[in-house]
């Protein structure tokens, strides 16, 4: 491993960044408020990478289940999404005088879906009890959200290909008729988002959150044909009648491997009619089963321990799915984290950046400081080890601080955590053992072993320190938290 270059900016550029990002997120602003009224508006990606079209089955939903019409599909500007939470929420934040009035009497909004123990009991539409709460063995972590099987053998039809961003992402369909979306790596950087994604899964599954079924694949270009009516989504966002060329076209801007077999995230359309994501604060209001705020429940504040082991640092709706979905006599909406592969080392389309968790994109403290210093304090990020492992990407655990770890944006949920949130979400991380971890990281199928050694060490080491941060140092067990 080599130590990472010191790469502080110049002190000018450090004392005058922050207004610079300021003015864009601004200017931004402007032009989201202008063209999108509410958060409800169209633009997010969050919700058309995991549709299905099947009713969901064997499922537990919420026992006072009360929905009978669906709630209308909405989606979440992209752009508002940003500015509203690294801007407009922080401002309001701080000027919010009930807030400051309870932090300084020591008496914080506590959770409200808890019971008499301060713990989440019931099953929901949003979060299940597992690791934590009862015993979940490693084979069952591994059958998860589904089967764990992938696509059926066979010819996958390719229905539908979109080729904005850095890679392509099919729509298949396997010999049984059944639905995955595959998506792959980004050049240069061979099973890392793919790799992450899956760990990453089984990791939320075994805490108690819905997340999709999701595989690593290996194929080859005649495994792939085309399905009648199939379409092609350029560059441009034009669509087109999809043909063999086009296929072929496609694949051969991505790596295959030395086999001649291309590799990609396998991802199970989930059961149930897509309505679009969730925000981590507010409510469904058309959804009459969605009645406490977002940011007050216990599941979403108590993920941000889960949130800083895995480095996911992307967690805001647009990584999250409402699906609507009928089981047992009732329809109801399921809560779905979906998109993983901006988790551990890898930020999707590239390695993380060494600043990843310690800071904000736009990060008020940072600059404040950076500006007051002159652009000579030191960043919590500067001493950062570079494992070189492209398959990785850049986590680490060394320098992992859990209770100053952020995610990209601010998330109203984690903003609003208490000792009591953290407590309750650290139990969940003591709960996996090396065996679980192994066995999750053993699930990217890495073709270097000396990235399933690092990555499994670096992910124990960080839970660890989880532990010891708000459990105490003797409380490594993850005991089942009974009554």
């Amino acid at each position: 491993m080599t130590l990472s270059k010191r790469l502080r900016p110049p002190s000018f550029v450090a004392a005058h960044a922050g207004a610079l990002c300021l003015a864009i997120c601004v200017a931004m602003g402007g032009v989201a408020w202008a063209a999108d009224e509410a958060p409800n508006s169209k633009g997010s990606k969050g919700s058309k990478d995991s549709k299905g079209s099947k009713d969901s089955k064997g499922s537990q939903a919420s026992k006072d289940s009360t929905a009978t019409r669906m709630p209308p599909e909405t989606e979440i500007a992209y752009y508002y999404d940003y500015v509203h939470h690294m801007v407009a929420r922080p401002i309001a934040r701080q000027l919010d005088l009930g807030r400051a009035v309870r932090r300084l009497s020591g008496r914080p909004r506590e959770a409200v879906n808890v019971d008499s123990l301060d713990q989440v009991r019931l099953p929901s539409t949003w979060w299940t009890p597992r690791l934590g709460y009862r015993p979940v063995s490693v084979e069952q972590m591994l059958r998860g959200p589904g089967p764990g099987t992938g696509p059926a053998p066979g010819k996958l039809s390719v229905t539908r290909v979109k080729t904005q961003g850095v890679t392509p992402g099919f729509f298949i369909k396997d010999s049984e008729g059944t639905g995955f979306l595959l998506k792959f790596d980004p050049p240069g950087l061979a099973e890392m988002a793919t790799g992450a994604d899956a760990i990453t899964t089984y990791l939320y599954w075994a805490a108690g959150y819905n997340v999709p079924d999701n595989t690593i694949l290996t194929f080859t270009v005649d495994d792939l044909e085309v399905a009648k009516g199939a379409q092609l989504t350029d560059t441009q966002g034009k669509k087109h009648v999809m043909t063999r060329d086009d296929l072929v076209g496609i694949l051969a801007k991505l790596t295959a491997g030395a086999d001649g077999r291309y590799r990609a995230l396998a991802s199970r359309l989930l059961e149930g009619k897509p309505i679009g994501p969730f925000e981590y604060s507010g409510r469904r209001r058309s959804d009459p089963e969605d009645l406490i705020t977002h940011e007050h429940r216990r599941e979403l504040r108590g993920m941000f321990p889960m949130a800083a082991w895995t480095n996911h640092a992307d967690a805001r709706s647009a990584n999250s799915l409402d699906v609507w979905v009928k089981s047992g006599g009732r329809s109801f909406v399921r809560h779905y984290l979906i998109d993983f592969g901006s988790c551990l080392g890898s930020s999707a389309i590239a390695k993380r950046a060494y600043q990843t968790g310690t800071e904000y994109f736009f990060d008020y403290g940072v600059t404040g400081r950076q500006m007051g210093t002159l652009g000579l304090a030191p960043f919590a990020w500067e001493d950062a080890v570079d494992p070189d492992l492209p398959s990785v990407g850049y986590i680490e655990s060394r320098g992992f601080d859990p209770a100053a770890w952020r995610p990209y944006c601010p998330n109203a949920a984690f903003d609003a955590r208490t000792d009591r949130d953290l407590r309750w979400g650290a139990r969940i991380v003591a709960a996996f053992t090396d065996d679980h971890i192994r066995a999750a990281v053993a699930q990217a199928r890495f073709t270097d072993p000396r990235a399933v050694e690092y990555l499994a060490r670096v992910m124990i080491e960080r839970r660890d320190k989880i532990v010891e941060r708000w459990l105490g140092p003797n409380d490594r067990t993850g005991a089942l938290m009974t009554r």
